[in-house]
């Protein structure tokens, strides 16, 4: 699926999903299934990797640095491949640089898709104001449509 070309011309409506490695955003795709999904969506899975600072890194712990974080990379778009085809969907998995809303946002826009969707981790009003909340950023940012599923909703 990584920057796999199928002809999105044939499905009536691109999705974009915020992922990471956390079980929130494999839930928040889960009720996607049960509940929005429709036959003929074309999914883009966006996932922006954990940033290291470098500077101050040997090229040998750089080198191993990059290794370990291409192996997630890959183990993730696997993962997500194996759950989109079980779906019957199709799409594609987009990675990119950055902080993890604005990524999000700029690539649904760059994919011209119609909705986005994406868990929440549920903190607090005090930890999200702290660290802030892609959730959040992308509710304010996005140019489309935003589905914040969250963790509560999945216990219902």
């Amino acid at each position: 699926m990584a920057e796999q070309q199928l002809d999105s011309k044939n499905h009536k409506r691109k999705v974009a999903f915020g992922i990471d490695e956390s079980e929130h955003s494999e839930q928040a795709l889960q009720w996607y299934f049960d509940n929005v999904m429709r036959p003929d969506d074309y999914v883009v899975l966006i996932h922006t990797p954990e940033l290291y600072d470098f500077s101050m890194a040997s090229p040998v712990v750089v080198d191993q640095l990059l290794k370990e974080l291409t192996k997630k990379v890959t183990a993730l778009e696997n993962k997500y491949k194996e759950i989109v085809q079980k779906s019957k969907l199709t799409g594609k998995f987009r990675t990119g640089q950055g902080k993890p809303g604005e990524v999000v946002c700029k690539i649904a826009e760059e994919e011209k898709c119609e909705l986005v969707v994406t868990g929440t981790r549920g903190f607090g009003t005090v930890r999200r104001t702290l660290l802030g909340s892609v959730s959040d950023y992308i509710i304010h940012h996005s140019h489309v449509p935003v589905l914040v599923v969250r963790t509560s909703t999945l216990h219902r």
